[in-house]
C-alpha cells in the first residue's frame, strides 16, 4: 500500500484531475427518444462519484484549523478558525503508485487532519 495526501486549488480542480485519471464514474439523466435523423441531445449528468479498482479515496475537501484566537460570544468562549488553502484528498493505492500527473499536488503536512484507518503507509 502507498498513501498520498493531495491538495488542489479548489474542488473543480480535484474533479478535473480525477476525471483525467479515469477515476470518475457518471450517471446520466434519462433522455427522451429522438427521431433517427435528429442529433442526440447533450447528456446531462445526474450524479458523479470517485471509484477506481485498487484505490481508496478520502475526499476531505476544505480544512479549517484554530488560529489561537478565542472570541466571547453570548458569554461563551468560541475559538476562531481559519481555512487552510486548497481542496484536500487522501489517496491509498493498493497496487500502483501516484500518477506523475498528480505529483505536483502532493503535500506532507506536519499535523494531518485525517488519515486512513490501520495506519499510514507513505508512498515514495
Amino acid at each position: 500500500m502507498k498513501d498520498y495526501r493531495l491538495n488542489f486549488v479548489d474542488e473543480s480542480a480535484w474533479w478535473a484531475a480525477a476525471d483525467a485519471q479515469g477515476w470518475i464514474k457518471y450517471e446520466y439523466e434519462p433522455q427522451e427518444p429522438v427521431a433517427p435523423e435528429e442529433p442526440l441531445p447533450e447528456r446531462v449528468v445526474k450524479s458523479k462519484w470517485v471509484q477506481a479498482e485498487g484505490i481508496d479515496f478520502d475526499v476531505i475537501g476544505e480544512i479549517y484549523k484554530p488560529t489561537g484566537v478565542v472570541n466571547i460570544v453570548d458569554d461563551r468562549e468560541v475559538p476562531e478558525f481559519a481555512k487552510v488553502p486548497g481542496w484536500h484528498v487522501n489517496v491509498r493505492f493498493h497496487k500502483e503508485s501516484l500518477p506523475e500527473a498528480l505529483a505536483a499536488h502532493r503535500v506532507t503536512p506536519s499535523n494531518p487532519v485525517r488519515t486512513f484507518a490501520g495506519g499510514w503507509f507513505e508512498g515514495e
